[in-house]
Formats: C-alpha cells, sequence, structure tokens
C-alpha cells in the first residue's frame, strides 16, 4: 500500500510539472518569480557562496596539499535535507536537466563577474561510466558544464577524459576509500589538447574531493598548464 501511495504521490508531482512548468527549480511547488528560476522563498533561502570573490574557500581547501588548482569555486552550499540537496538528486536521479542548466548559466556569469576567476581555455566535465549515461540518459556535470560553456564562450569537451571503469557507489566511503576507489578508472585522451593549457573541471558536487583529485591529477600528467574547479556544490 505504501508502494502505491507513494507512486500515486510521484505521479502526481509528475503530473503538475507538466501543468505548471514555470513551478520553481528547487521546491517545485510555488510559481517561479519574474525572470528568475526560483520561488520568491526559494530565493530568499538559496545558499550561494563567495567563492567567485574569496581566493580561499570551502573548495580551495578540499584540495590543499593534494593537488595545485588555481581557481576554485562551488555555486552553492550543501547540506542534508536543503534545497539544495532536493536539486541535485532531482538532476542526477530524476531527469530534471533544466536545473543544472539554469545553475550553470548562474555560475558562468558569476565567473565572469569575478575578479579573481581567470577565464579557462576549455572545459572538462567529471566523467561516469557509459553504462550509467546509458540509465540516467546523461552525464550531470555535462548538463551544468554545457551552461557554463555557453555562458563564458569556451568549449566543452566530454571526450578527453573517460571513465572506462565501473566503480562502486562513492557514498558512505571514507576519504581514502574513495581515493582508492578511484584512483585508477579514469583515461586521458587527445592530450594535445589540453597540454599547456587552463583547464576548467567542472562537476555537480565536491563532498571529500577523491572523484575531482583523480581527474585533475590526471590532467596535469597529460600536460595541463592549469587547473581550476566549479562546481554546483560543496559539501561542509
Amino acid at each position: 500500500m505504501n508502494k502505491l501511495s507513494s507512486y500515486i504521490k510521484a505521479l502526481g508531482r509528475d503530473l503538475i510539472h507538466v501543468l505548471f512548468p514555470d513551478l520553481c527549480l528547487a521546491c517545485n511547488k510555488l510559481p517561479k518569480t519574474r525572470d528568475a528560476a526560483f520561488c520568491v522563498e526559494c530565493l530568499h533561502v538559496m545558499p550561494y557562496t563567495d567563492h567567485f570573490i574569496l581566493k580561499e574557500n570551502e573548495v580551495t581547501k578540499h584540495f590543499r596539499g593534494r593537488v595545485n588548482i588555481l581557481h576554485g569555486a562551488a555555486l552553492l552550499r550543501f547540506r542534508e535535507g536543503s534545497i539544495v540537496q532536493v536539486m541535485l538528486h532531482n538532476l542526477k536521479y530524476k531527469k530534471r536537466k533544466e536545473i543544472g542548466e539554469v545553475l550553470g548559466e548562474i555560475a558562468g556569469k558569476k565567473l565572469l563577474d569575478s575578479p579573481i576567476f581567470s577565464v579557462p581555455d576549455i572545459i572538462i566535465p567529471v566523467p561516469v561510466h557509459p553504462k550509467k549515461v546509458r540509465r540516467r540518459g546523461y552525464n550531470q556535470s555535462t548538463i551544468f558544464g554545457k551552461a557554463v560553456s555557453a555562458a563564458i564562450h569556451v568549449a566543452l569537451a566530454d571526450d578527453i577524459l573517460i571513465k572506462e571503469t565501473e566503480t562502486t557507489s562513492q557514498t558512505g566511503k571514507s576519504r581514502t576509500e574513495r581515493v582508492e576507489n578511484v584512483s585508477e578508472v579514469f583515461v586521458l585522451r587527445k592530450p594535445e589538447e589540453i597540454s599547456g593549457r587552463h583547464v576548467l573541471v567542472v562537476d555537480d558536487v565536491v563532498t571529500t574531493g577523491a572523484t575531482l583529485e583523480a581527474c585533475c591529477l590526471k590532467l596535469k600528467d597529460g600536460g595541463a598548464k592549469s587547473i581550476s574547479i566549479l562546481s554546483i556544490a560543496v559539501a561542509g
């Protein structure tokens, strides 16, 4: 009975979204404000970071002593049970690509307006295994990255850094276990495309940073001159 009730509720939410597509992307309950993707309530509590004006921040601290990055920023702060968690879940598992598109556009504009963030030469999304792409229909980091790409007029390449080995879920793993889980799964193709260039790596959320660390090290080994990181959210 509980499964049936949950199914009916989910069906109702989906129907509401189809009939009223201008609902807030965060809460999916109230109408969007004019010229914005969120309702008034969510706009008021949206946890934007100050990373685009602070060179030292939660993202850069994640990688200090682990991998040298030029810039690091997250658009939002992630908390359990927050609207950010809901948005990321819907982007990743509910085929709500428009969430990544809107947040990517906002992040791109903040990057361009930043007094400290250098515009990169190329954008590379953190890859997921092709099996996951087929199951979900897309890589959420690529969706976010394409919107950033359009906003800052820098090309995105999703065929340079490839994830050839499917790893087990990172959920519940310690940082050491996460690093071990992803250290040998990425393959760099077309290294000439990043050689001597400033690469912006984009991802959905920074938690321990193990996956991003592995990606950055692979790009560094491939000849990238400098690496920056931009994510939708950062935990902690």
